[in-house]
């Protein structure tokens, strides 16, 4: 399970989080409070806010090509980013300070 932060300024709730599930993933199903979705190389992913921050769950697929792969990085990347206005780069950096 990943934790993500949101930048100040950018609202943490299930109304945007619900916007943006739809603008880079198209489709999910609603349980209580956690978003569903499945998309490309990502079998299962949970969604769901929490405190002010964002909780992820994945379970991927490896037997997909290069292709595909790449292709569900970039838009998981584009979604975090929009939704929480931290980069790849800016999580990644705030990860490494985390587990020091």
């Amino acid at each position: 399970m990943r934790e993500y932060k949101f930048k100040r300024g950018y609202e943490a709730s299930e109304e945007r989080l619900e916007e943006f599930i739809k603008k880079f993933f198209k489709s999910y199903r609603k349980e209580g409070n956690i978003y569903i979705v499945s998309f490309k190389a990502i079998k299962v992913m949970k969604l769901w806010i929490e405190d002010k921050k964002l909780y992820v769950e994945t379970e991927t697929d490896s037997n997909v090509s290069d292709d595909i792969a790449i292709q569900t990085i970039k838009t998981y990347n584009k979604f975090l980013e929009e939704l929480t206005g931290y980069t790849a780069k800016e999580r990644a950096r705030m990860m490494k300070k985390e587990l020091e």
